[in-house]
């Protein structure tokens, strides 16, 4: 039987386990957690995954040394040891949550299985929404999951209400700044739009793998501060991107319905490196 198991701090514990005590959930609340995906035993792109949790722990004053390195030795261990125990041999979900409790740094590691291959696009696309009703604080420096915890569970409830995998999130500006648990790119014929790092929006771990895919596919990519609702709606074609399910193409946003000839190209492009960074992870 698959799964059961969580990791804490290097230690097995089922899932049926009553080991949290207040604190434990008090902490758990102020810090962050994040997810991604596992191919076949390996973390794709492990050491961006790494670097953003590293990024992420610095805009808590939070200190990993010796429990996450840069390179993600530490955390491929951890994972490796935790899909092996819950027998996911093929395609995971990780997710990590790591928060203090009395000044002790905990991390805490579950796996749940998902769709096979290396982010599979799904047909034909899926529908989201903008999120108008709370707006995200505009930060100086990348958004993480640090900041505005309050927006993101509210808009999360909200698509599950609406039975959608995403929303389209907005900042006080009322400018697009990121996809529920992710951010977005639109594409206008040779060109492809993301948020720039200085945007304040949430940037995902696997950022630099996508637009690295735009750019394997042909396109031109830009980057951009500000992109209005407005310049969502009048896209040839949009998609959301994350670490876990990679690029999904955008079939509608509210009324409006787009293309994704090119968002398939870029998606293919995703997946081809997904595999060539396993296999070199493999055989190094």
């Amino acid at each position: 039987m698959k799964g059961g198991y969580f990791l804490l701090n290097g230690q097995f514990h089922k899932e049926s386990d009553a080991i949290f005590g207040l604190a434990d959930l008090a902490g758990r609340a102020e810090g962050f957690k994040e997810a991604f995906r596992a191919e076949s035993n390996e973390i794709l792109f492990q050491e961006s995954v790494s670097r953003h949790l590293l990024a992420t722990a610095e805009t808590t004053e939070t200190d990993l040394t010796g429990l996450i390195d840069s390179d993600g030795r530490l955390l491929r261990k951890d994972v490796s040891r935790l899909l092996n125990k819950n027998k996911l041999y093929l395609s995971a979900r990780i997710e990590i949550q790591i928060y203090s409790v009395d000044h002790k740094i905990n991390i805490l590691l579950r796996a749940t299985e998902m769709e096979r291959d290396f982010y599979p696009v799904q047909e034909p696309g899926v529908i989201v929404s903008f999120y108008h009703h709370h707006k995200l604080d505009i930060s100086p420096v990348p958004s993480y999951f640090t900041a505005g915890l309050f927006v993101r569970q509210a808009a999360a409830r909200m698509a599950k209400e609406l039975n959608q995998p995403s929303m389209i999130l907005l900042n006080r500006e009322g400018n697009a700044c990121e996809s529920l648990h992710g951010s977005f790119a639109i594409l206008n014929n040779k060109d492809v739009t993301f948020l720039s790092a200085t945007s304040g929006g949430y940037r995902c771990a696997i950022t630099e793998e996508v637009i690295q895919s735009v750019q394997m596919a042909g396109y031109h990519t830009v980057e951009k501060e500000k992109i209005t609702p407005e310049e969502l709606l009048e896209a040839e074609e949009l998609f959301i991107f994350d670490a876990c399910y990679g690029i999904r193409k955008v079939l509608g946003l509210e009324d409006s319905r787009y293309f994704s000839t090119k968002t398939q190209i870029i998606a293919d492009k995703l997946s081809e490196l997904a595999r060539k960074d396993r296999s070199e992870r493999v055989e190094s």
